[in-house]
């Protein structure tokens, strides 16, 4: 009985076979590689991928957005280019650490971490690490949060459950300093009137004058406490923040002590309406605009502008003082802090009352140097 058997296989065909495993092997390696550029470009964090020189090897769109690259800026730059000048330092010694020493982990535990812009601004983030080997050697992937918005959150609570406090001591302060301190206002004026009537010396006279100037100053504070702690609620009805822009530059522009401070409006027309107290809001942009006077000087610019964009209506002040400085920047809502000679220190805290009152938001940027912009963000009104 005659056996078959197959041929044995040519060499050709062996060749044959172990390309089409290698193109089996390299396309399922072109495609797990698309699948991971695919996750890594809807990943709503930045990721950055660095090598051990610290070279950025790869990045996806959101770090290039977070950081105002171009993407092709980063790939191969340092990983430092994303750090502020003044931590590249310390951050090169981070980073040569943890490849030493690779393991996934938050970076940072507990520091206050800063990325830098191509425009050398600053911005607080959240950075965790991890590792992966590869055939170019160990790399370290940083996935990056800017958490600005969330730390204004945060600090805007704290600043209202504070001023809410001060509030309530504030308002019993006041109501208790108002009533004698208008008798005592009162009773001087009547002497003042009386004066030459019982002929008073004029050294009399003057010392009263003083007198009822300083009551006088001690009860517009206590009516800046009682406006401070808003205790009688307003009416809000449909204010259009243009309006309310105009009649407070009117205000400003009366003042015939700044002539040499020019003030430049960009207002959006139209502009959709906000809810609100257009008087208490006038009071809002009067306050700042005035700050700004007086922070620069006897020259300079401030730019009044209103946006409308996501629902949300904005006025925008940008002065070309000499800015805050860092330290101070923190305190300058808080009552009775200021840093003028004769300031009560209450302005910005009722401002920031004021808008808190109307739903709303004032966000400032600040360098020495550089200026201030104050930004008043409000919801549109919604039609009911």
């Amino acid at each position: 009985m005659e056996s078959h058997r197959e041929p044995p296989a040519s060499v050709g065909d062996e060749l044959d076979a172990a390309a089409k495993a290698r193109q089996r092997m390299e396309g399922a390696l072109r495609d797990s590689e698309n699948r991971a550029r695919v996750l890594l470009e809807a990943a709503s964090e930045g990721v950055v991928v660095v090598d051990a020189a610290g070279r950025i090897v790869m990045v996806n769109g959101r770090t290039a957005q977070m950081f105002g690259y171009e993407r092709a800026e980063l790939i191969g730059a340092p990983l430092e280019r994303l750090i502020p000048a003044r931590l590249r330092e310390r951050h090169a010694w981070h980073r040569e650490s943890f490849f030493a020493e690779p393991r996934a982990r938050p970076m940072g535990r507990g520091l206050d971490l800063a990325g830098a812009r191509k425009d050398g601004t600053e911005f607080p983030v959240e950075i965790s690490l991890s590792y992966v080997e590869t055939e170019a050697g160990l790399q370290a992937l940083g996935f990056i949060s800017d958490i600005s918005e969330r730390l204004a959150t945060e600090r805007a609570a704290r600043q209202a459950d504070r001023l809410a406090a001060i509030g309530r001591l504030a308002a019993g302060v006041a109501h208790e300093v108002n009533n004698p301190i208008g008798i005592i206002a009162s009773r001087i004026e009547l002497m003042l009137l009386e004066a030459p009537e019982h002929g008073l010396p004029p050294a009399v006279v003057a010392d009263l004058e003083v007198l009822h100037r300083h009551a006088t100053r001690i009860a517009g504070i206590t009516q800046k406490l009682l406006s401070f702690a808003r205790e009688s609620p307003r009416e809000h009805t449909t204010v259009d923040l243009n309006a309310v822009v105009r009649e407070a530059l009117l205000f400003v522009q009366r003042d015939p002590g700044h002539d040499d401070v020019r003030i430049h409006t960009a207002l959006t027309e139209p502009l959709p309406p906000v809810r609100g107290d257009s008087s208490a809001l006038q009071q809002v942009v009067l306050n700042i605009v005035t700050n700004s006077r007086q922070a620069i000087g006897e020259r300079g610019d401030i730019a009044v502008a209103t946006e409308h964009h996501d629902g949300r209506v904005r006025v925008v002040v940008r002065d070309t003082g000499p800015g805050i400085a860092p330290d101070i920047l923190p305190k300058i809502f808080d009552p009775f802090f200021t840093t003028k000679a004769d300031g009560t220190g209450l302005g910005l805290s009722i401002t920031y009352g004021i808008v808190r009152d109307h739903h709303g938001t004032v966000d400032v940027e600040s360098r020495p140097g550089a200026g201030t912009t104050f930004t008043l963000t409000f919801p549109v009104a919604t039609s009911t």
